[in-house]
């Protein structure tokens, strides 16, 4: 068997016997009875980066159709990318999957430095995406990139992420025409599918719309969008929500913390005062920094940032906060270093909720600006 006629799937995950080659013969000389070997047992894995890769297990000798593997190699790894051993032919081992996992199970937990998230693992098991997919690196696929009034165009992008109805990827190469996305950028796309019965994954990077940053003050445009994906939740209406919010203020509910001498000095002034009420219209100054703490809303074990599209949007709720206004981007590295772990950012959560989840804080913070101020 070769690879260029399997594919990926028959070796990812998997044990294989390949047949020794110049190139495998050089990587396995210091393996025990290397010297007897015809084969060896690789195991296959995919590094996001690097493509799919071969462990390379253990020197053997095939014998017509029988396979001995002598003792593993403990002095360290070694690993080969499918690239360069593409046209050496190869045998399945799936009658001995199972006793080879037992045997090695020490090398196989090595390969867990790769392991990468759900969504990009999910993606490399949907078959559909294989006719995209580079024959050396399954996590990037070809991208069909459209914009009105720019001829369409190829690009490779690696798979980043999966929402709904949509994916997530990093632009690889450069684009060759004036898309507004260069190398690096993190672009959303679809499936399409095709008259003939094919797919073909696309990306619209048109922006459909131009603002002004007076438009978007009162937090109206934002919450009609969210109001909009609550009755269509389209890919095209869940893009426009995420990108209003990356240039949208939001408010956000916090507790001003004093430092506990400014805290005692307040007392002292309000013990002097006597009746609360002479204190009202007075003003004092603290000697130290306040501190704005943010609320944290809890869903079951999940924690959320709660942000709004205004401050009047909190209702009674933040009758019991200091309301702090912070653009999206910087509410983003407040919910990062918060101490509890954030699941994701909740926008007018007792109204019409909208949830921009953890994993797509990334995306966000990467779409361009829609704000044109300039006359």
């Amino acid at each position: 068997m070769l690879y260029k006629n399997s594919g990926f799937r028959s070796l990812y995950r998997h044990f294989a016997a390949f047949m020794l080659n110049d190139v495998l013969r050089e990587k396995i000389g210091s393996f025990p009875n290397a010297e007897k070997a015809n084969c060896v047992l690789t195991y296959g894995y995919i590094d996001h980066e690097k493509g799919l890769m071969l462990e390379l297990i253990a020197a053997g000798i095939k014998e017509q159709a029988d396979f001995t593997f002598f003792g593993t190699y403990y002095m360290g790894r070694v690993f080969v990318p499918i690239g360069e051993i593409i046209e050496a032919e190869y045998f399945p081992t799936e009658s001995s999957e199972e006793e080879l996992r037992k045997s090695y199970a020490d090398k196989l937990n090595i390969l867990e430095m790769y392991n990468v998230s759900d969504e990009i693992r999910a993606s490399r098991d949907m078959e559909f995406l294989d006719g995209s997919r580079h024959d050396e690196y399954p996590d990037d696929v070809v991208v069909y990139l459209k914009k009105q009034g720019v001829e369409t165009e190829t690009c490779w992008v690696r798979i980043t992420g999966i929402g709904d109805r949509f994916f997530m990827g990093e632009l690889f190469n450069e684009p060759e025409r004036d898309f507004g996305f260069h190398s690096g950028d993190r672009i959303a796309f679809i499936a399409e599918e095709q008259e003939d019965g094919g797919i073909r994954l696309s990306a619209d990077l048109t922006p459909d719309r131009i603002l002004k940053t007076e438009e978007l003050a009162d937090g109206k445009l934002l919450k009609e969008a969210v109001a909009e994906f609550g009755k269509a939740q389209t890919k095209e209406n869940f893009i426009e929500v995420l990108q209003l919010l990356r240039d949208s203020h939001v408010w956000v509910p916090c507790t001003a913390a004093v430092s506990e001498s400014d805290m005692a000095e307040l007392e002292k002034v309000m013990e002097e005062a006597g009746d609360v009420s002479e204190m009202i219209g007075k003003t004092f100054k603290t000697k130290d920094e306040v501190r704005m703490i943010p609320e944290i809303l809890q869903n079951g074990e999940n924690y959320f940032f709660p942000v709004f599209s205004s401050a009047d949007e909190m209702g009674e709720f933040g009758e019991r906060f200091s309301k702090l206004e912070r653009h999206i981007l910087e509410v983003i590295p407040m919910t990062l270093r918060n101490e509890k772990p954030i699941a994701g950012i909740v926008l007018n959560a007792f109204s019409e909720p909208f949830v921009l989840e953890a994993r797509l804080f990334p995306m966000v913070q990467k779409m361009r600006s829609r704000i044109v101020d300039k006359d």
